[in-house]
């Protein structure tokens, strides 16, 4: 199966065509040494899925989609091949992951602060069809909905542990934000593909970032493209310094 991931922001929203202009910090992130060489991935890798992607009109319709994914499926042609695992703080739920993915970003939008208990999500994009349930142990597996503010499968919605409240990832219509805090690297390394290309709704911030990662104040490639706090590492937000430091207008 064909398909294309758009690699913006929440599962399942609209294609957008990626900006660059606008003015941001020069400062280098990731180091020079990291920088790709290629661009994201667009498209869905074959992973054995031969059917459509579950739940790809949103709702609580999708039937037995506890066998689909990205939840207990079976690949066809043992084509999956993990490469990531994330579990749940008490090790009840685990899931595995196929290949890279396809984007990754920091949400400041006050729907994940508040769900979070943090100033910003931090999210990698993966299309549903490379993520896989290896383990429930205890029937541990919770799903919310945002949209309904009930506990249900809704998508999209949010999956967690029911036993140690772990989040783990957002379900969207055809892509899962995965949490890398919950990823279990064999090096403890946080790989290149992991690291964020952008900050989305950072006009809800409630904290600077000055990391020079182009800063959108809504979605990425529709919105505006903010000006970074300061294009000089270590300076400190305004108020927070000496006289003279702070924030820089880099109009």
């Amino acid at each position: 199966m064909s398909s294309t991931v758009h690699p913006n922001v929440h599962p399942g929203s609209s294609e957008s065509k990626h900006n660059t202009d606008g003015a941001y910090s020069e400062i280098p992130h990731p180091p020079p040494g990291d920088h790709r060489k290629c661009g994201r991935r667009n498209s869905f890798l074959n992973t054995g899925w031969n059917a459509p992607v579950p739940s790809r009109d949103g709702g609580s319709l999708e039937k037995d989609f506890m066998r689909k994914p990205p939840y207990g499926w079976q690949s066809e042609g043992q084509l999956f091949s993990p490469k990531y695992y994330s579990q749940c703080w008490c090790g009840n739920v685990v899931f595995e992951f196929h290949g890279d993915p396809v984007d990754a970003k920091h949400c400041h939008c006050r729907q994940c602060q508040h769900l979070h208990g943090a100033p910003f999500q931090w999210a990698v994009i993966f299309p549903k069809t490379s993520v896989r349930m290896v383990k429930n142990q205890e029937n541990s597996l919770h799903f919310f909905s945002t949209q309904r503010r009930r506990g249900l499968h809704d998508v999209p919605c949010k999956v967690s542990c029911d036993q140690c409240r772990s989040p783990l990832f957002d379900e969207g219509r055809n892509t899962v934000l995965a949490y890398p805090s919950s990823f279990k690297f064999p090096d403890g390394k946080v790989p290149v593909d992991f690291q964020p290309t952008a900050h989305i709704f950072y006009s809800e911030r409630v904290m600077e970032v000055p990391d020079g990662v182009p800063k959108w104040s809504g979605h990425k490639g529709t919105s505006e493209l903010l000006p970074e706090l300061t294009t000089r590492e270590g300076t400190l937000p305004k108020d927070k310094g000496k006289s003279g430091e702070g924030q820089i207008d880099l109009q």
